[in-house]
């Protein structure tokens, strides 16, 4: 087998690659989004039971209400998540990039130009995950 034909191979498989790659990112962010507004409607109405302000305290002070304000407060604070989501989406962006580099046959056509930028896009989303990591990690020290 001679070069050219590995080469047209191997950029086959990573257009293959990027495309199952693509659909799959997809998939998650409607199944998260499809979650979220579940999660979203669970709330409103559990707050919409409550009659009035009083019922409202008295289930705050219960056991069950402080582990729902507990987990409220770790999806809104955690910088974990965030910075997990940046890295996810840093890879799949420039592995998409990556995809689209292998696709483009010379510097001057669309798939080229739209490669380089997916691809430095994702480098951007892993470098804020790297930065935002080494932040938290040094406001987490501040606090203590």
């Amino acid at each position: 087998m001679d070069s050219f034909a590995l080469n047209s191979q191997i950029k086959e498989w990573v257009i293959l690659l990027t495309f199952i790659g693509t659909i799959a990112w997809l998939g998650y962010i409607v199944a998260t989004s499809l979650r979220r507004r579940q999660q979203m409607g669970m709330q409103k109405a559990l707050l919409e039971k409550f009659a009035t302000a009083h019922d409202f305290a008295e289930f705050m002070q219960s056991p069950a209400g402080q582990k729902y304000v507990t987990s409220l407060t770790d999806q809104v604070t955690s910088p974990r998540g965030a910075i997990l989501n940046a890295v996810r989406a840093g890879f799949v962006i420039a592995f998409a990039g990556a995809g689209f580099l292998a696709g483009g046959q010379g510097s001057d056509t669309l798939s080229y130009r739209v490669g380089c930028v997916l691809f430095l896009a994702g480098g951007g989303f892993l470098a804020s995950a790297v930065v935002s990591f080494f932040l938290a990690k040094k406001i987490g020290k501040e606090q203590e």
